[in-house]
C-alpha cells in the first residue's frame, strides 16, 4: 500500500450511501484521475447512480470482479455508508457470490475494524487491493489548527479537550466517534444511534431543561477510534454537520486532525462562519497531560 499512486493506478469507487462518494468522485475528477464509480444497490444516492457505470447488488460479485478485470483495476476504496449488513443467506445470489456465502458469512461477523480487514484480505485474493480517502483524496482531511471562527484559543481548549478525550475513550472499546462536552463536563457519548442522532439527543436535553439554554461553551468533537483501520470510516463532518450543532446550541467542532475529514469544505466553513460556530484541528499531542 506504501506504494500505492492515485495519478499512477486507476481507481474504483464502490458507493454506499450519504455524500462522501460524490466528494470523492468528484476530487478525483477534478484531479484528472479518472475514478469508476460503482453503485451499491439500495444504498447509493440517486444522483451518482445516475453517473455510474454499474449499480450491483451484494449478490452480484462476479459481475463486479468481471468489471474490475474488464477495467484493468486493481485498487478500490469503498465509501459511504450502508443501512444494513447484508445477509447472504437471503438474497438472490449469482453463482460465484453463491459459492463464497461461507466465506461472506464469516466475513459479515465482527466489529468494523475486523470486517475491513476480511474484505480486504478477500479482495486481495481476487487482486484488488482496498485503499481510504486519505490515500486517494488527502485534500478533504482536516488540517491542524483554527479551521475556521475566531475563538479564544484558552477558553475553548479546556471543553474541546474534554469531549476530544471522551470521543478517543469510546473509541478505545469500539462504541463510537464522537463526544460532546459542554462548560466543564462531558454531557452525550455517540453508540449506535450514530453523531447526528448523539447531537439530537443534546437540542432535546436542553428543550426539555435538563441542560443550561445559555451554556459558554459547548463542543463536539470527532476522533478516529485508536485502532482503526484508515481504510474504513474516517470521521466526517460536512454542511449538515453544522445546521445539527447549531440546533443543539453548540459552540464549535473539534476535528481530529490528519485523520478525520471535511465534505463539502467550501459550503461547511461558509455556513459554520454564518452561524458563528468555529472548527479546530485537533491531535492527542495537543493534550499531553
Amino acid at each position: 500500500m506504501a506504494e500505492f499512486d492515485p495519478s499512477l493506478s486507476r481507481v474504483a469507487i464502490i458507493a454506499g450511501n450519504g455524500i462522501l462518494p460524490g466528494e470523492i468522485y468528484r476530487e478525483m475528477q477534478k484531479n484528472k484521475q479518472n475514478p469508476l464509480l460503482i453503485g451499491i444497490s439500495g444504498e447509493v444516492s440517486e444522483d451518482l447512480r445516475d453517473i455510474a457505470a454499474e449499480v450491483l447488488s451484494y449478490g452480484q460479485l462476479s459481475k463486479l470482479f468481471e468489471l474490475l478485470s474488464k477495467q484493468d483495476i486493481k485498487h478500490a476504496i469503498f465509501a459511504g455508508g450502508i443501512t444494513k449488513r447484508p445477509d447472504f443467506t437471503k438474497l438472490k445470489l449469482d453463482l460465484n457470490t453463491l459459492k463464497e456465502v461461507p466465506t461472506l458469512v464469516k466475513i459479515m461477523m465482527g466489529g468494523d475494524n475486523s470486517i475491513l480487514a476480511k474484505i480486504s484480505d478477500f479482495f486481495a485474493k481476487k487482486g484488488i487491493t482496498i485503499v481510504g480517502a486519505h490515500q486517494v483524496v488527502p485534500s478533504l482531511l482536516a488540517p491542524h489548527g483554527i479551521i475556521c471562527g475566531k475563538p479564544a484559543k484558552k477558553v475553548i481548549m479546556p471543553v474541546v479537550e474534554k469531549a476530544f478525550k471522551a470521543a478517543k475513550a469510546i473509541g478505545a472499546i469500539d462504541v463510537g466517534q464522537a463526544a460532546i462536552a459542554e462548560d466543564s463536563r462531558v454531557i452525550a457519548l455517540e453508540a449506535a444511534e450514530g453523531t447526528d442522532a448523539m447531537i439530537h439527543r443534546v437540542a432535546q436535553l436542553r428543550n426539555s431543561g435538563r441542560l443550561s439554554l445559555t451554556p459558554k461553551i459547548g463542543v463536539l468533537a470527532k476522533a478516529m477510534k485508536p485502532k482503526q483501520d484508515m481504510r474504513a470510516d474516517l470521521p466526517a463532518i460536512g454542511p449538515d454537520t453544522i445546521d445539527s450543532v447549531v440546533g443543539a446550541g453548540l459552540s464549535g467542532i473539534a476535528i481530529e486532525a490528519g485523520r478525520s475529514l471535511i465534505l463539502d469544505r467550501v459550503e461547511t466553513i461558509k455556513r459554520a462562519n454564518a452561524k458563528k460556530i468555529f472548527i479546530i484541528g485537533v491531535t492527542l499531542e495537543d493534550f499531553p497531560s
